[in-house]
């Protein structure tokens, strides 16, 4: 036989608490979900530097986060070659006036110091940075929630 012990009045207080405090308890939840995304954001731009992905910080820069919903966020960016950081792309050959700072790159790096070059040939190896990321998000993910809804219902007098 199995012994199970219901304090009835603690899920009667929970209930009024829901009852009572809903917009606290979705604010409560927000917070938890910021925390996750800014330590998403903190690991991808971590790991970007880690990688010495990109010179100037262009794309550890716009690693923004967009709230969706009450509950929701996103965490990314809308740079162009995100992508290809992140999984790394085939070769290929880049036509080095239509990039910006490329040519500045080039000569910080000792390459064709006399720009002669109209072209440069690139094999970008994957460089993770979003998914370990968002791994680092998942792992941390049950405990700012609790924290945050504890917290929350700490504040809260029955």
């Amino acid at each position: 036989m199995i012994k199970v012990e219901v304090d009835i009045g603690a899920i009667e207080n929970v209930k009024k608490f829901c009852r009572t405090y809903p917009q606290a308890l979705t604010n409560a939840l927000y917070d938890g979900v910021l925390e996750i995304a800014l330590e998403i954001q903190r690991t991808a731009v971590t790991k970007l530097k880690e990688h010495g992905a990109i010179d100037l910080g262009q794309l550890w820069n716009s690693i923004h986060i967009h709230r969706i919903s009450p509950t929701e966020v996103i965490v990314g960016t809308n740079v162009e070659y995100a992508a290809a950081v992140e999984f790394g792309t085939k070769g290929h050959w880049l036509t080095i006036d239509k990039i910006p700072g490329f040519r500045g790159w080039l000569r910080r790096h000792g390459i064709d110091l006399d720009a002669k070059l109209k072209y440069f040939y690139v094999h970008p190896k994957p460089k993770p940075y979003m998914e370990p990321a968002y791994q680092e998000g998942v792992r941390i993910a049950p405990n700012e929630i609790k924290k945050s809804i504890e917290a929350v219902i700490m504040q809260a007098r029955f």
